[in-house]
């Protein structure tokens, strides 16, 4: 790989491949929604979660890839490459790992409004999240030219998020939170103010499922690493005979990235590249998810007496998302704190859904709203300054490591950065489902939410030897 041409295919190879393991989480969304749903519900489960997966492709090739990676206008969205053809360099995502991000985002929201939920609100949801919602949000966090990677640029610093936890779980779970907030509890999950269990009806769908998505994140998290080394190669004079396509640099650097690295010192990048990004990645994700899986059953089993699969694996979970926007940028022990916090974000995020009387059925807002705000606040105190240098050629790192000033600046970025992306993301969600309730177009009516959706509204059950009653008698089908 002497030359650019092979560069850019070796790099077009790994981020097709790890796209396809992120692909591969689709699987464990729809297994874990299918296992914390009822079997009435089934077919609605698995019709719209195809149906997200194929209109997301149709929007995020027209529009959803240019606005998040185009060439900005005022920082604020891409305005170049609708209609995508397929074209690549190697400083941004590719159409095809991107768009599995954008996907994943999407599905997100699925589970947050499941079994009560008319199908034709999915389509608007996915059409505002794949073709505005996300791709602003993505432009926003990486693109180099954003108004929000540009802040602090001055003092060396900038925006951190590794792998998505604005960009993804908080557009994803905040959206979902408002939209499970407007369309209401399902029939009987709460009694005289008080939660009743609405249990799933296959556990085991569940644990298979959240171990798929685990399989499907070390593509979402170490496939992103190739990303931060190809904006450097792209702006590195080493590559200075590479082909123009290879140095128009969109993501990850911020504007004022010294290709000389004299933003740091000798020593500190040469003791940053002791270690492999991608081995640091899936460690960290690893770490994180064990710890949180393991306190939060433990923590769960103490209070309530029982030992609880599903705590565990919405935990584990809570884990991976906690990981996703600091795991190329911490060390191992800082790893292990952000999984403890993961276990008291999901066990303290649930119980307030339950407060509130928001029914959430697999705990997706607060696993990937929460966990994705905290983990990428967190950078502002943990973020190990040789391994941001490392990956993106800023200088920066968190309080703990002692320079107050840059500390104080990129936490500062951190939480306006949260703080940015929940705003547009919350506000523009709750537009669109208060007009989808306003219009009757939000929920289906009771007596289809008590038969289930599947007998009512796609010809009968997905287990029909279990239900050989036929709700639906407009139907040959039992």
């Amino acid at each position: 790989m002497a030359d650019g041409n092979g560069l850019v295919a070796a790099y077009s190879d790994l981020l097709i491949l790890h796209g396809a393991i992120v692909f591969f989480l689709q699987v464990g969304f729809v297994s874990l929604e299918v296992g914390y749903g009822r079997s009435k519900n089934v077919k609605n489960i698995l019709l719209k979660n195809t149906i997200n997966i194929l209109l997301c492709a149709i929007v995020w090739w027209s529009v959803g890839y240019a606005f998040a990676n185009g060439n900005s206008a005022g920082g604020f969205v891409g305005t170049s490459g609708f209609f995508h053809d397929g074209g690549i360099n190697v400083s941004t995502r590719n159409w095809f790992y991107s768009w599995t991000f954008c996907l994943s985002t999407v599905t997100i929201v699925s589970g947050c409004l499941a079994e009560r939920t008319a199908l034709v609100s999915y389509p608007a949801v996915t059409l505002l999240m794949a073709a505005w919602l996300h791709p602003v949000a993505a432009h926003w966090a990486w693109h180099r030219n954003s108004w929000l990677t540009g802040l602090g640029s001055g003092e060396g610093c900038r925006f951190l998020d590794f792998a998505g936890g604005t960009a993804v779980h908080v557009c994803g779970g905040l959206v979902g939170l408002v939209g499970a907030a407007l369309v209401g509890p399902r029939i009987g999950r709460f009694e005289e103010g008080r939660p009743k269990d609405m249990p799933g009806h296959d556990v085991s769908s569940v644990a298979i499922g959240t171990l798929f998505l685990w399989f499907g994140w070390f593509g979402f998290n170490c496939g992103s690493t190739y990303i931060y080394q190809g904006s450097l190669a792209a702006s590195s004079a080493a590559t200075s005979s590479l082909p123009p396509s290879l140095e128009d640099a969109t993501l990850s650097l911020p504007p004022s990235y010294d290709s000389s690295a004299s933003s740091y010192s000798a020593s500190t990048a040469s003791s940053a590249y002791l270690s492999s990004p991608s081995d640091r990645v899936a460690l960290n994700m690893t770490l994180t998810a064990s710890v949180s899986g393991l306190a939060a059953l433990l923590l769960s089993s103490l209070r309530s007496g029982t030992v609880d699969l599903c705590v565990c694996c919405n935990a584990l979970l809570a884990g991976l998302v906690m990981a996703t926007p600091a795991c190329g940028f911490i060390t191992s022990w800082a790893a292990v704190v952000y999984g403890l916090v993961a276990a008291a974000i999901y066990l303290g995020g649930a119980r307030l859904l339950l407060r509130w009387q928001i029914d959430d059925p697999l705990d997706s807002s607060a696993i990937h709203f929460g966990c994705g705000s905290m983990g990428t606040l967190l950078l502002g105190l943990l973020a190990r300054p040789a391994y941001v240098a490392q990956l993106t050629g800023s200088s920066c790192g968190g309080l703990f490591y002692g320079d107050g000033r840059k500390g104080g600046i990129l936490l500062g970025l951190q939480a306006l950065g949260v703080v940015s992306v929940a705003a547009w993301t919350g506000c523009l969600s709750l537009a669109v489902f208060w007009v989808l309730r306003r219009s009757g177009r939000l929920r289906v009516d009771q007596v289809t939410e008590l038969a289930g959706l599947d007998n009512m509204e796609h010809g009968g059950p997905a287990y029909p030897e279990f239900n050989m009653v036929p709700y639906n008698t407009g139907s040959t089908e039992r």
